[in-house]
């Protein structure tokens, strides 16, 4: 297939599912979406319908800003409180393209975000478009107090139909990876806000052009800076981010290796009702529509990895270069040519920070770490690794990273976390172990307070856990997350959908939002980008390098 034909294949033959859209007169014409712009004040039933929402609802949240006051609060200190908190209105309009497994979950946790506006659906099953208006309908019109029937959605099995909707302000893009990058890089030219699920884009060239059409400058019809956020979820999940500020807070000392695997015992396919649909549906065990299994798992620990072997910023660093081995070993019986099991050796190149006799980090007078010196004066790079594998013939401990620094490891998994010290570290005071169990009185004071030593039955914890020592652990270190009722992948991606929202509010109004954006398109592309050098390195049977796929200076 040419490029050109390809491209046309991108927009005309999209699909997520098994069932196509029936054709019928006018098909292709979008409903007219209807606005419901908010004025100077609140009129009643979008108050009380929002104070329905519970804790996160508008209502709720006026009513606490408001409440030391001695009155009501007047229309204009409500259209403050609006612009200040939400960009000048709180309602964020959405079109969601590709409503299958992923984009109907991140649809329906759109729908609990206070002031998210669903309103426009496309996809190319007609069972999937019909149930998610139902949805939204039923949903907007229990939050705005309004009838379903009042409650405009518009529907296409054409995205570009949702890109012409002058009412969208932000698309989210869940369709088969190789659509990604021309629907995300359509979706910002015609000035919409994106959320794209990972893998950003599909080829190296792709996920390149979207960073410097986005960092170029892309504005909206408004003239207001485009905001592009990517699917790592990761960045936004507390228990994550409670590694990351342990390991940037040098409380394991230098990262020497980040161990990672997505293991399952399941051979990632769905019966099809027949053979013409079978590409279709399973379009993620062919290579003509997917990277297989390191753009669909590996990419969510290669982030990970950047972010962990960074300096502390979330767009992190990105490999240095990456051996892989693959194969196509347990379904070989379908038709599949994406690998059913992978391993990956990514090696990074990150700067030696200067230690003083103790182990402890050097810094400047300005709070600066001092770095080691090499023989020409430059920073010296130390070389680290990231090992990671993959496979769909066992589902044991199931997707899980593991951080192995000079003082201690991190185990972090949406089971829950586990950090142990070293030995040469169990004696220095500032590296205690922490735990931070919300659902544990004694901790819920440690994840509120900072602190680095809990009293259990009034002893310290360290000689608690050495008198009772894990199983099948030197000793007594300890475990430092647990999950708040197994939630933690679905807390993780609504407080990423919360976060685009404000986002969009933020640049609505003329805001920053970069302090916001933790997932943002370069994020995305180096996770990707290393996913994609990856596939290279296990197709051609050598080392691939960053540097390979750098851009040059024009």
């Amino acid at each position: 297939m040419s490029e050109e034909n390809k491209k046309e294949s991108w927009r005309s033959e999209y699909s997520t599912g098994d069932e196509p859209v029936e054709k019928k007169a006018g098909a292709g014409k979008p409903e007219a979406a209807k606005t419901d712009d908010a004025g100077g004040g609140v009129p009643r039933r979008d108050f009380i319908g929002a104070a329905a929402l519970g804790a996160g609802g508008i209502a709720t949240g006026l009513s606490f800003y408001f409440r030391k006051g001695v009155k009501n609060p007047s229309a204009e200190e409500v259209k403050g409180w609006r612009a200040e908190h939400f960009g000048g209105g709180e309602k964020v309009r959405t079109g969601h393209i590709g409503v299958g497994n992923r984009g109907g979950s991140l649809l329906r946790t759109a729908l609990q975000v206070p002031g998210s506006m669903p309103i426009a659906v496309c996809d190319k099953q007609a069972s999937k478009i019909k149930d998610f208006k139902k949805s939204i309908q039923d949903v907007i019109s229990r939050r705005d107090g309004k009838k379903s029937s009042e409650v405009a959605v518009q529907t296409s099995d054409d995205y570009r139909r949702i890109l012409d909707n002058k009412d969208v302000e932000a698309v989210f893009i869940a369709t088969p990876h190789y659509l990604h990058g021309p629907m995300a890089i359509d979706a910002v030219e015609a000035g919409k806000h994106v959320y794209c699920e990972k893998a950003m884009a599909f080829t190296i060239g792709e996920n390149q052009d979207i960073v410097d059409l986005v960092e170029g400058g892309a504005k909206t019809p408004e003239g207001k800076d485009i905001v592009f956020q990517v699917g790592h979820q990761r960045h936004y999940s507390p228990l994550y981010q409670k590694a990351a500020d342990m390991i940037h807070g040098d409380r394991i000392g230098e990262v020497a290796t980040i161990r990672a695997q997505w293991n399952q015992n399941d051979k990632i396919s769905r019966p099809a009702p027949s053979l013409e649909l079978e590409r279709i549906i399973n379009w993620r065990l062919y290579s003509e529509y997917s990277g297989g299994l390191t753009t669909e798992f590996a990419t969510h620990q290669i982030d990970v990895a950047n972010w962990f072997f960074g300096g502390g910023d979330h767009v992190g660093v990105a490999p240095h270069s990456v051996r892989g081995y693959g194969g196509v070993d347990w379904y070989y019986q379908d038709a599949r040519d994406t690998h059913d099991n992978i391993h990956l050796i990514f090696t990074y190149k990150v700067p030696a920070v200067q230690r003083d006799a103790f182990g402890r980090v050097k810094k400047d007078s300005a709070g600066k770490l001092v770095y080691e010196k090499d023989p020409s004066g430059g920073i010296r790079k130390r070389e680290v690794t990231f090992d990671y594998m993959c496979t769909m013939a066992n589902a044991h401990i199931g997707p899980s990273e593991l951080m192995l620094g000079r003082y201690g490891t991190i185990q972090v998994s949406l089971a829950g976390g586990e950090f142990w010290k070293e030995k040469k570290a169990r004696q220095d005071e500032n590296r205690i172990a922490e735990g931070t169990n919300p659902r544990r009185s004694h901790q819920k004071k440690i994840l509120k307070s900072g602190a680095t030593m809990a009293k259990l039955g009034g002893k310290p914890a360290d000689k608690v856990l050495e008198e009772n020592p894990l199983p099948h652990h030197e000793k007594h270190w300890s475990h430092f997350i647990e999950p708040i009722e197994g939630a933690y992948d679905k807390i993780e991606t609504l407080l990423a959908v919360e976060s685009f929202h404000k986002c969009v509010r933020l640049a609505r109004a003329g805001n920053p939002f970069n302090e916001e954006l933790r997932a943002s398109a370069r994020v995305g592309m180096n996770s990707a980008v290393a996913a994609l050098m990856a596939n290279i390195a296990m197709r051609e049977d050598r080392t691939v390098y960053w540097d390979e796929f750098a851009k040059k200076p024009s």
